[in-house]
């Protein structure tokens, strides 16, 4: 820490001035001194910026004629401090102002940017329970468009390295990486997923991202935007969901990022999962359901018959394989058959449950013919299955021949099934 270079803070705000008071308190609270705070107002009507400049004088308090969203906040301040740094090293800290920082917040995130040459980030942790971690890492799945976030560490961890974005939210920068991979787009996406795209844009440009495990930052989580909702919905919450600016799955901001960053090959396959979400969101979350299901049934419909033939035109292939290995026999594997022939064969052609009872009324010895192969025990003790159809020159076979036919009776058949299944409950107990 003997060089220590300044760090630009710059703070985006719009109304909220408890926030910002409490925000600018942390930040003269900390241990890292050479600390130069921006607060980039985007057109609040609280009198924000008159209460920051009256009470401390000492702050730049940057404003504009035209109401900005997170990103042109953020822009303006990144401009300030390129501007004020001149060529010089240091580092922009981007910190949203419904945050709480612990003392050494700024000290250890410049140390960690230091030792691991990376623009850093600390865990991210719930104000209302600080040993809830919310962010240990960001990354980008492009394969089924999903943000995932890491939530935990290993005991010892001083670094996670391998993030693929950081939040804007309270991530150290350093200014010549801003430099080579520029500024926050505030033309391409005024609000959420800003952040993520000015960091996809950094590593791109072949530079490390990190969270640093030695340090947090405490969100108050219930200020967030408009969240995703589940379930039905009304069409009014669907289309700010949708559309509103507030909204995290703004369908226009997603489009964009995509369009930018998503790798060549997945592109046109993301942006139709993006159509496909609003669609379905429209017509299957919304009052619109009743009219629209019957509707998606009529055309998933061709594909799911499809979809079953071939399945049951595989399973004939399969079945043709177990006549060619059973034979005749196959008729006692009602498995073996398809679908839509397992029921009509197991009811006209396959030998359905025997008892012991059956057994011995032929004449036969279970243990016997449980050793030869000629039966198989079910799952009831006194329960089995014949293996064979055919006895050829088996010394006992007019009496087999008897017991297929009685395990064959249909009428029979039934009530032995419901005998074999009641029997099996009685064993296995209630599921």
């Amino acid at each position: 820490m003997a060089a220590l270079t300044t760090v630009y803070v710059v703070v985006p705000v719009f109304n909220r001035l408890h926030f910002t008071r409490s925000c600018i308190a942390d930040l003269k609270s900390q241990t890292y001194a050479p600390l130069h705070i921006i607060i980039a107002d985007g057109g609040s009507t609280d009198g924000t910026v008159e209460a920051i400049r009256s009470e401390f004088p000492d702050i730049a308090v940057l404003t504009t004629e035209k109401e900005l969203w997170w990103t042109g906040s953020m822009q303006m301040g990144i401009a300030h401090a390129l501007e004020r740094s001149a060529d010089c090293d240091g580092y922009v800290l981007m910190l949203n102002n419904d945050t709480k920082l612990v003392a050494d917040y700024v000290e250890q995130l410049v140390m960690a940017s230091r030792e691991f040459d990376a623009a850093v980030c600390g865990l991210i942790v719930d104000c209302r329970d600080p040993d809830r971690i919310l962010d240990a890492g960001e990354y980008v799945d492009w394969q089924n468009y999903a943000f995932p976030v890491k939530n935990s560490i290993d005991p010892g961890d001083r670094f996670v390295g391998d993030v693929d974005v950081l939040p804007g939210r309270g991530s150290l920068v350093p200014l010549h990486m801003i430099r080579a991979a520029g500024n926050v787009d505030a033309e391409l996406l005024p609000h959420y997923l800003a952040d993520y795209e000015f960091f996809t844009r950094l590593k791109r440009a072949g530079f490390r991202l990190g969270v640093s495990c030695e340090t947090r930052i405490l969100a108050h989580i219930d200020e967030t935007g408009i969240l995703p909702s589940g379930g039905r919905s009304s069409l009014r919450q669907l289309w700010r969901e949708a559309f509103s600016r507030r909204s995290m799955s703004n369908v226009r901001d997603h489009w964009r990022f995509v369009s930018r960053h998503a790798p060549q090959e997945l592109r046109g396959q993301t942006k139709r999962r993006l159509a496909r979400r609003v669609i379905l969101d429209f017509t299957l979350r919304s009052q619109l359901r009743p009219l629209f299901l019957p509707l998606l049934w009529l055309v998933l419909l061709p594909g799911r018959v499809i979809l079953i033939a071939r399945g049951q035109w595989r399973k004939l292939d399969t079945l043709q394989i177990a006549i060619e290995r059973h034979g005749w026999n196959v008729l006692c594997f009602p498995g073996e058959f398809p679908a839509f022939l397992r029921g009509p064969a197991y009811l006209f052609l396959a030998p359905g449950p025997i008892s012991q009872e059956m057994v011995v009324l032929c004449g036969l010895d279970p243990a016997e013919l449980l050793s030869n192969r000629t039966l198989r025990q079910l799952q009831c003790g006194d329960w089995f299955a014949l293996q064979k159809v055919k006895f050829g020159d088996h010394p006992q076979a007019r009496k087999l021949v008897r017991l297929r036919w009685m395990a064959w009776n249909p009428f029979r058949k039934i009530s032995n099934t419901l005998a074999w299944r009641r029997a099996r409950a009685s064993i296995s107990g209630p599921s």
